[in-house]
């Protein structure tokens, strides 16, 4: 009797281990990342704006008409059908974590203000649409970054308020068990290099900032980073790349970076925007120029805005997903975005999704 029992507890201790080692393996196998950054388009690149702007000669009412044109052109630019567009690239793409830029929201008001009435929500858009199609993403964390009010004209040319703020967001999955997504906190804050332009005999900062997020997949915890950088003049850009460096990104945690950098990785160079390079030097990786070592992988700009131009051909890759620690393999990535569907962008940017496995 004895001996039988010795037997079974030798059964038993052997069908536990071989099922530990079993679920070791599964977790080792099953923790890959799907990730993604989208650049939302704001619809506009504010050259009216800016030309009127730094137009020594320009009146008041030239600098009212650029205002009016700049949004007026925003709200043409569809966000609803734009934020569909990419909606679908995320049911196809299935990320645990989004970084979104650029999403926008638009308001009017009687003149002088304030501008109050919402027409346009880019994130309500998209999570309206992606709840349509029957997938669970919710907003994990909402950063306001720029928010300006200014006059513009009516189609009546009468004076009326508009207002415009940018948005970070960082859209998440909810319906993954806490083994594959687990969220141990969220912290989001604004650049202290923020650029001021002159506009209409007032100084208006364009805010930008970053979103942090800390995670867990199958007992690994990593940090998900996501940003957009100052894109107008290339010391801002320097700075906020530092301030990325000793904030957010000063972590032993395996680190991913995912947003709109500003900076062309397929050339680098001060010119085209420093921050990629400052990244390299803090111990980033460039996971597309391993991973795709001759696609020059370009993501803007699919138009340009505030011309009449035709479409043009991208010559930036200024999407990135960048990564830092021993404990991040890339495994795939790709462009997402790159050509219009019935006729309509999603983004002058195309989006980037890859997947990373989370190493024992």
């Amino acid at each position: 009797m004895r001996k039988l029992f010795r037997s079974l507890i030798l059964v038993l201790l052997t069908v536990a281990s071989e099922n530990y080692l079993l679920a070791q393996g599964d977790n080792q196998r099953n923790r890959d990342l799907p990730v993604m950054t989208r650049n939302m388009d704001a619809g506009s690149d504010f050259g009216y704006i800016l030309a009127a702007a730094t137009d020594p000669n320009a009146t008041q009412a030239e600098l009212l008409g650029a205002i009016t044109k700049t949004f007026l052109e925003m709200h043409m630019s569809n966000f609803t059908a734009r934020a569909d567009r990419i909606a679908s690239e995320i049911q196809t793409a299935q990320p645990y974590l989004v970084g979104l830029q650029e999403v926008t929201t638009l308001r009017t008001g009687a003149y002088p203000g304030p501008a109050s009435t919402v027409v346009d929500d880019q994130l309500q858009s998209l999570l309206q649409s992606l709840q349509k199609r029957g997938l669970h993403y919710a907003a994990l964390k909402i950063q306001k970054n720029a928010d300006i009010e200014m006059p513009a004209f009516d189609e009546s040319y009468n004076p009326i308020m508009v207002g415009f703020s940018d948005y970070d967001v960082v859209l998440m999955r909810t319906d993954l068990p806490t083994s594959q997504l687990k969220i141990e906190s969220v912290q989001g804050q604004h650049f202290d290099a923020i650029l001021n332009f002159p506009i209409a005999e007032q100084s208006i900062p364009f805010t930008r900032g970053w979103i942090s997020v800390d995670a867990k997949l199958r007992g690994k915890n990593y940090r998900f980073v996501t940003t957009h950088l100052e894109t107008f003049v290339n010391e801002y850009q320097a700075a906020q790349a530092e301030e990325l460096l000793y904030g957010p990104l000063n972590t032993y945690l395996p680190t991913i970076l995912a947003g709109d950098l500003n900076s062309d990785a397929n050339a680098p160079s001060f010119k085209n925007g420093p921050a990629f390079g400052i990244l390299l030097n803090g111990g980033f990786s460039d996971i597309w120029r391993t991973l795709h070592p001759i696609d020059a992988g370009l993501t803007w700009p699919n138009f340009l805005e505030d011309t009449t131009a035709p479409d043009v051909t991208p010559f930036q890759r200024i999407d990135l997903i960048m990564t830092r620690g021993d404990g991040l393999q890339a495994e795939s990535e790709q462009l997402i975005g790159t050509a219009p569907t019935n006729g309509i962008w999603a983004s002058d940017h195309a989006g980037v999704v890859a997947t990373l496995k989370l190493l024992p």
